[in-house]
């Protein structure tokens, strides 16, 4: 696939799809990612971007660029951006059932606002960063390859942080936890199922 339909495909994905994203280049990141956030957005879904390896400030102003009214999003509640350190590693520990306990807070409350679904994605780096890949293993199984919620998510991996493991079988195992495989390289895009 080449990275047209690779954004096609996010554009397309239904409740309790689980994708896992490899991604090189920080505009692929955000073509991919603001893509799949915008058509959830323009179908009245709600939608969460948990910045793990930018800041809030930075992933707002790219998306602006991108055509997302950021502004009247947050105003509406329509979209979060957070900080990973709100989301993810808060306190300097990471809980599953407490990132899980945020996330279906989350989509209740969109839900309850009238929108129609709810689209999320995270960057991993700060896992990585922080020392905690066997947390981040236990929450990519507990999510596991078909969410519990029906909320739509793609978990994004810059190949050049997880390359640094050198592990294989790290890419394996987080390869495994999701119902999708998506990785953009230098050049082109690939996209696959499993």
């Amino acid at each position: 696939m080449d990275k047209r339909e690779i954004v096609e495909f996010v554009e397309q994905m239904k409740p309790t799809d689980h994708v896992i994203f490899f991604y090189s280049k920080p505009e692929d990141k955000h073509r991919i990612l603001f893509a799949y956030l915008k058509a959830g957005l323009d179908r009245g879904e709600a939608a969460a971007y948990v910045a793990g390896q930018e800041s809030p400030d930075a992933i707002r102003q790219a998306m602006k660029r991108f055509g997302i009214d950021v502004d009247a999003a947050e105003r509406s509640g329509a979209l979060h951006v957070i900080h990973y350190k709100d989301w993810y590693i808060i306190d300097g520990k990471f809980r599953v059932s407490k990132t899980m306990k945020l996330w279906k807070k989350l989509y209740d409350e969109s839900i309850t606002k009238g929108f129609k679904g709810f689209r999320v994605t995270g960057e991993m780096a700060c896992f990585f960063e922080k020392r905690m890949v066997k947390e981040l293993l236990e929450y990519e199984r507990s999510l596991h390859r078909v969410l519990e919620l029906p909320m739509t998510a793609i978990c994004a991996y810059d190949s050049d942080v997880v390359a640094n493991e050198k592990s294989g079988e790290l890419y394996l195992d987080l390869i495994k936890a999701h119902s999708n495989v998506i990785i953009t390289g230098p050049e082109s895009g690939i996209a696959a199922t499993h």
